[in-house]
Parts: C-alpha cells; sequence; structure tokens
C-alpha cells in the first residue's frame, strides 16, 4: 500500500508540474497571434484618461503606441491614454505589434473625446 501511495504521490506531482510549452513567450517557436486592440472607455471627456490593452501572443514580443492626439501613458501591452484637454473629437489610437522573428501587425481603436 505504501507503494501505490508513493507512485500516485509522484503522478500527481508532475501532472501538476507540467506545462504547456505554447505558452512561453520564450520560445521562438511560438506563432505570432495578434487577436484585439481595445479601450476600457470609448468616449471620456476632455483630461480624462482611459486603459487601452493589446491582445497578442508569440515569441519576445514588443508594441509601439501612436495617437492623432493626446498622450500614451506607460509601455507594453497595457497603457493608459490621456486626452488632451484641448483635443476634442474622434481620436485614433494604433499599436503595433512585434515578434522576435520580424512578423508584426498593427491595429487601431477610436476614442472619442468630449
Amino acid at each position: 500500500m505504501k507503494y501505490l501511495s508513493g507512485i500516485m504521490l509522484l503522478f500527481l506531482t508532475f501532472s501538476f508540474c507540467s506545462k504547456d510549452d505554447n505558452d512561453n513567450p520564450e520560445d521562438p517557436d511560438q506563432p505570432f497571434i495578434y487577436t484585439s486592440l481595445t479601450a476600457e472607455k470609448d468616449t471620456i471627456e476632455s483630461g480624462q484618461t482611459t486603459k487601452v490593452t493589446a491582445a497578442a501572443s508569440g515569441y519576445k514580443l514588443s508594441f509601439r503606441w501612436s495617437a492623432t492626439a493626446g498622450d500614451i501613458l506607460g509601455t507594453g501591452s497595457q497603457v493608459i491614454y490621456a486626452a488632451s484637454p484641448c483635443q476634442a473629437g474622434k481620436n485614433k489610437i494604433t499599436c503595433t505589434a512585434s515578434d522576435g522573428k520580424g512578423n508584426s501587425g498593427s491595429k487601431e481603436v477610436f476614442i472619442v473625446v468630449r
């Protein structure tokens, strides 16, 4: 009985410690996939902020952000868009995601500033 318990414990340990290699951002075989670019709020008041998130996966990802008006605060896959007090209207936020193998893609989201 002790041996059976030991074998089961060993099996459970390896079962819980195993990891799917496709989730490893350091795996050069992981495919580049850029699924979405979303803003927490699509309409904000002048001077307010909203969180903008890029959903992508791949090997050694990097993100480049730009806005037609206002400021992008932060880096990485999630940033804060800060609306300029003098730039009311429909503002475009663009995010270009790239992986370590030269693949890239761009997406846009629009935020209305009142």
